[in-house]
């Protein structure tokens, strides 16, 4: 049986927050998702927003946008460690940093 793929952020599910290419890439946080909602529709409502209004290729504020997001009781910033696990093969460089 083949598994449906929603474009539902489902209520009690964690959730990555990233964006960016290369060396802008960067992880903006993890939540927990406080309400079911659908991200690329909440897009769209940001866009409308003053905040939002600039929200085109280039002038698209994904700090805004979770702050947004924030606001609207649709998610729950969790506090979290990393692990590194090192890099090329060799655990010489992991690293832990906890909360």
């Amino acid at each position: 049986m083949k598994k449906q793929i929603t474009n539902v952020a489902k209520a009690g599910k964690l959730l990555c927050l990233d964006g960016g290419e290369y060396s802008d890439y960067q992880v903006f946080g993890f939540f927990v998702v406080l309400q079911d909602f659908t991200p690329m529709a909440e897009i769209k409502l940001f866009e409308d927003t003053p905040e939002g209004k600039d929200a085109n290729d280039y002038g698209f504020d994904a700090r805004a946008f979770l702050a947004f997001l924030l606001r609207k009781g649709l998610l729950l910033e969790i506090e979290y460690g990393t692990f590194f696990l090192g890099t090329y093969c060799s655990p010489a460089a992991a690293y832990f940093q906890p909360v």
